[in-house]
């Protein structure tokens, strides 16, 4: 298991079961592992979920029209990976966090 420090200055889990998780529900995200660590520790946004207020989604741009989102679940001051994906859009919620 991985453990990450997003930019938030939170402990992030990363287990191998969740990154298995993860390239079964969204196969572009296969060979994307280090993207997804990048993402969190070098996000352009964070922002809370509207559905949940200790969930996060993480932004990073890679390119001019599709950002990597990961999907964080935080508990206490550490938190755990949900899942990772590309998106072409952002979602509705407040940003908590900009570079």
């Amino acid at each position: 298991m991985q453990e990450i420090e997003c930019v938030l200055g939170k402990t992030i889990k990363f287990p191998k079961e969740r990154y298995l998780h993860i390239i079964i529900r969204h196969p572009e995200m296969e060979g994307k592992e280090s993207e997804i660590i990048k993402t969190l520790a070098n996000a352009d946004f964070v922002q809370e979920s509207v559905y949940d207020k200790n969930v996060l989604l993480y932004y990073r741009s890679i390119n001019k029209k599709e950002y990597i989102v990961v999907v964080v679940k935080l508990l206490n001051n550490h938190g755990f990976i949900i899942t990772a994906y590309i998106a072409n859009i952002i979602k509705k919620g407040a940003i908590v966090w900009k570079k």
